[in-house]
């Protein structure tokens, strides 16, 4: 199961549903959130959270996770990071 996560940096929309982010960690299905690539593509996955921290630690403090990317879709998005984790095991 591919799981990427980083920084999430908002656009002005991510207003409409950031207190919802921002109160539950938890579950998050029922806001419908989905990534795409930087072709418009969607990524499809198990599931997308943010986890905003905004208001506890300050701007910037927002991490976007996708869960459930699967190969080979996850090696053509992270080739360098697949690469990585194989070289562990030579």
């Amino acid at each position: 199961m591919g799981v990427a996560f980083g920084q999430f940096i908002p656009s002005d929309g991510y207003s409409t549903i950031q207190r919802q982010c921002i109160e539950n960690h938890a579950d998050q299905t029922k806001l419908g959130l989905s990534v795409r690539t930087p072709n418009n593509e969607t990524i499809i996955c198990a599931g997308v959270g943010i986890l905003d921290y905004s208001e506890q630690v300050g701007e910037g403090f927002i991490e976007l996770n996708v869960l459930g990317i699967s190969y080979p879709l996850y090696e053509q998005l992270f080739p360098e990071h697949v690469a990585r984790y194989e070289q562990q095991f030579k």
